[in-house]
């Protein structure tokens, strides 16, 4: 297992029954893992040019961007809950499962023209990442990336974007996701869950086919001039 499957724990029943809740309390307790952690965001960055600042969702969003910004010499714009700050720029209201959020940046953050990189740990629908892209925007800026530590690809939140998405670590699939299987020579496209541990997907000529996720080797995406991107699968 690498430092992810080691150092983010799984909390059945969290914050409600029936969440899995991807806890990184370890992952941040540990030095070393940490720094590794802040490297491999940092890879994910756009080069020093394309971009002017960072801004990071209360408060788990504070810790990957605060490390990002001083080490890339990046402003970082915080995005607070309301009425924690004293000069409040722009306000946002997104919808919660139950109920609303609202979050708020501070005057003069963001100027109009700054590229920003919108930051956060994790990525489950996007309400939260979607209200940081629309306070960017409100406040002149441009928003050029979401990025996160995790992914819950199967919630799909990207898509609520409409900026490019990446995270160094995710689970589950999204609708279309390109798989390498051990029991197929070519790639296969992911359709639906069967069960807890069966997949349906298509194969290159059409046919739809079950496989089981223990048979998954990797979820490949098409980057930049049609490079293949191989991510670890994990459930």
């Amino acid at each position: 297992m690498d430092i992810y499957d080691t150092y983010i724990r799984n909390v059945m029943d969290f914050p409600i029954k029936g969440i899995n809740f991807r806890d990184i309390t370890p992952l941040l307790s540990n030095g070393d893992v940490f720094h590794q952690v802040i490297t491999d965001l940092n890879k994910e960055l756009p080069s020093f040019d394309k971009y002017d600042k960072i801004i990071a969702a209360e408060s788990r969003g504070f810790i990957f961007a605060g490390a990002l910004a001083s080490m890339n010499n990046k402003g970082l714009v915080l995005a607070r809950k309301a009425g924690k700050l004293p000069l409040v720029g722009y306000r946002e209201t997104y919808k919660l499962e139950y109920g609303t959020a609202t979050i708020e940046i501070p005057k003069d953050a963001i100027q109009p023209g700054d590229k920003v990189v919108v930051m956060d740990d994790l990525i489950a629908t996007g309400g939260s990442a979607k209200a940081m892209v629309d306070l960017v925007i409100q406040a002149g800026g441009i928003p050029i990336l979401a990025l996160f530590v995790i992914e819950l690809r199967s919630l799909e939140g990207y898509k609520n974007l409409g900026i490019p998405t990446k995270s160094i670590v995710s689970y589950g699939l999204h609708k279309d996701d390109l798989l390498q299987v051990s029991t197929h020579s070519h790639l296969v496209k992911f359709v639906s869950k069967i069960n807890d541990t069966t997949l349906k997907v298509v194969t290159r000529d059409g046919k739809e086919e079950e496989v089981e996720k223990s048979q998954i080797i990797s979820v490949v995406e098409i980057g930049e001039n049609g490079r293949l991107i191989y991510i670890r699968y994990r459930d």
